[in-house]
């Protein structure tokens, strides 16, 4: 559409940014630990160090990591191996 809205997607179907809602599913650090089989200690490490997956701070004591920045980082982190070319082919 012209308005950049998608087809079948009502406005209270987006967020305030006016993504879709599935854009914006928070995780806690407890399920991105669960997800990437790091430790919630390496995350907290990371968030005070400004490193790792990109996080927010919803409060002083409450952070929470979108669903799509932990999709993007785990898709940095893809190593491609001989067999992906092959398939590729």
């Amino acid at each position: 559409m012209a308005d950049g809205r998608e087809i079948g997607t009502k406005s209270h179907d987006r967020n305030a940014l006016g993504l879709p809602n599935q854009a914006m599913v928070l995780l806690t650090p407890a399920e991105v630990a669960e997800i990437t089989g790091l430790a919630a200690e390496t995350l907290a490490q990371w968030r005070s160090q400004k490193r790792g997956i990109p996080y927010v701070k919803i409060s002083r004591n409450c952070v929470r990591y979108r669903q799509s920045d932990l999709d993007d980082w785990l898709s940095e982190r893809i190593v491609r191996t001989d067999q992906d070319a092959l398939e590729r082919r």
